[in-house]
């Protein structure tokens, strides 16, 4: 369950690398664009739901059939069906090449949390105590994902200093990843994206209207 966890997070890694390679290498294309929303279904939505899925009924010895089996059930496929959603609207509504927020959680993002918060409870054994909140969790970012909640994009900004302190973050997101240490790093920085990236979008997006309306 653990190497199953840094593959997901592996994969958020990987995931902003392959974007970045393409672009340098003028090697974008619509099959390439298809193909890596196909890839992005499997690593955050399909992997982390059954790891979800197993993991709990590890923790809790369920049997399916019952009540909790069907609550872990339910909310894993809801997740699933959630990330399918979004990337589907992705790929017909695309987003303007200047914007400097998504519309609702990223996929990667989602499926950070979900991985980074599980090889945090396995590495100080608290995945039983930690798997019951996880159908709430799954439901959450499941809902996030298909929401038109402003999160903000990881691109340059004006701000110098706030520039160095991205770029640190995510080389530190590469060194802990790549060596699989410190699982806790990945699992805070995605949760500050969402609890203060988001705030910061409905705010932004609030004063943009007002001056557009002015």
């Amino acid at each position: 369950m653990e190497w199953a966890a840094w593959l997901v997070l592996w994969s958020v890694l990987l995931d902003k690398a392959d974007g970045t390679a393409a672009r340098l290498l003028d090697a974008t294309s619509k099959f390439g664009s298809e193909l890596d929303s196909m890839a992005d279904l499997v690593a955050f939505g399909l992997a982390p739901a059954m790891l979800c899925y197993s993991t709990g009924r590890t923790a809790w010895e369920l049997l399916p059939g019952t009540g909790l089996w069907f609550l872990l059930a339910i909310a894993s496929t809801l997740y699933v069906v959630c990330t399918a959603l979004r990337l589907a609207r992705y790929n017909v509504v695309g987003h303007a090449p200047n914007a400097r927020h998504f519309k609702g959680v990223p996929t990667t993002i989602s499926g950070a949390i979900v991985a980074a918060g599980l090889l945090v409870a396995f590495k100080y054994g608290l995945d039983t105590a930690v798997m019951s909140y996880y159908p709430l969790v799954l439901v959450g970012l499941g809902l996030g994902m298909i929401s038109s909640l402003p999160t903000p994009k990881v691109v340059p900004r004006k701000n110098k200093v706030f520039n160095l302190f991205q770029l640190a973050n995510i080389l530190t997101l590469y060194v802990t990843g790549i060596c699989m240490v410190y699982p806790e790093y990945p699992l805070v920085i995605a949760m500050l994206f969402l609890v203060v990236g988001i705030p910061q979008g409905l705010l932004s997006r609030g004063l943009t209207g007002r001056l557009g309306r002015g």
